[in-house]
């Protein structure tokens, strides 16, 4: 009999040291020609960038790599400090395998001083336009990111299903101003809120079909009541950005999970603003292009978030 409780305490003893090594997320996140590049942790392949990867409490060395015919390689390393049970994103910037260390090839692109923020959301441009959307919406992580520098007003939306990469919720169109002022001081950038039409265009992605990934609802392509994944209205439950595919633009959640505040106004009345998208509580009919809610600006919704914008400057 003890000798059967050792081994059951024992096992118990691994398992949770199993999970307390494998706690955290380690985002990697890249942009541009970036996108693609081999990704090792600690001398072992993980995957292409962008990914999520599941890491270990600790000091971690991280290295992104991506082979150039032709030409030298560009790589990014950097040791890592990876705290318990949290989500450690980083940027990507690959730079010339030749260039001196320190420096930046003349290939790669320049960072701008005062910009920097690794909190902040990730950007994709939209083809044949000039402006750019966040990757995700902005998840909780994000918005602390701005509560903790002094910003947002200091308010912290309650979670119901954690923090960290959850899509933030419970915020008003006034309180995601706030954000957007912090994050334009932040980064040294004008950020906004897209219009319906921007928002329309990105989810289209230059697609015909009924949805961005075909006429079938199919299962497991987005987060909706009905739509067949673990989550929607059966638990109650939104998803953690990007855990669904992205559509061809590379953008991620752009129908479900949760609404998007729009700039818009409903039906010319700006004392009701419009939202977009659909969430984990509504059907699949809410991912039609012509379905809107409309909602004062002071509400606080749980199924309710947004995605960032940004008008990209023309070249002098």
């Amino acid at each position: 009999m003890k000798s059967i409780y050792f081994s059951l305490l024992l096992g118990a003893t691994v398992a949770s040291a199993n999970a307390y090594a494998a706690s955290s997320t380690l985002s990697v996140m890249c942009k541009g020609s970036d996108v693609g590049a081999e990704i090792f942790v600690n001398d072992k392949f993980k995957g292409e960038c962008p990914l999520d990867i599941k890491v270990p409490t600790g000091t971690l060395k991280l290295k992104v790599q991506k082979k150039n015919s032709g030409a030298s390689d560009r790589i990014f390393e950097q040791e890592i400090q990876v705290n318990y049970n949290v989500v450690k994103t980083v940027d990507v910037l690959l730079v010339d395998k030749t260039a001196p260390e320190g420096k930046q090839s003349k290939s790669a692109p320049k960072k701008v001083a005062g910009t920097a923020c690794t909190a902040c959301p990730v950007m994709v441009p939209i083809p044949g336009t000039d402006f750019e959307l966040g990757k995700y919406t902005v998840t909780f992580d994000e918005w602390d990111a701005c509560v903790a520098d002094g910003g947002c007003n200091g308010y912290t939306p309650p979670d119901e299903w954690g923090r960290l990469r959850q899509p933030v919720t419970s915020v008003s169109w006034n309180d995601v101003q706030s954000y957007l002022e912090w994050l334009s001081q932040k980064t040294g950038k004008t950020y906004r809120l897209p219009s319906e039409h921007e928002l329309e265009l990105a989810t289209r992605a230059g697609t015909s079909t009924q949805y961005y990934w075909g006429d079938e609802l199919g299962s497991k392509n987005a987060n909706c009541n009905g739509c067949e994944s673990r989550y929607g209205k059966r638990t109650h439950l939104p998803a953690v950005v990007g855990t669904f595919k992205p559509n061809p633009y590379g953008l991620y959640d752009m129908v479900g999970n949760v609404w998007q505040w729009t700039d818009g106004c409903r039906e010319g009345d700006c004392a009701k603003l419009v939202l977009r998208g659909g969430s984990f509580e509504y059907g699949s009919e809410s991912f039609n292009v012509n379905y809107r809610e409309g909602i004062e600006s002071t509400e606080r919704i749980n199924n309710l978030g947004f995605r960032v914008a940004r008008t990209i400057p023309k070249a002098n």
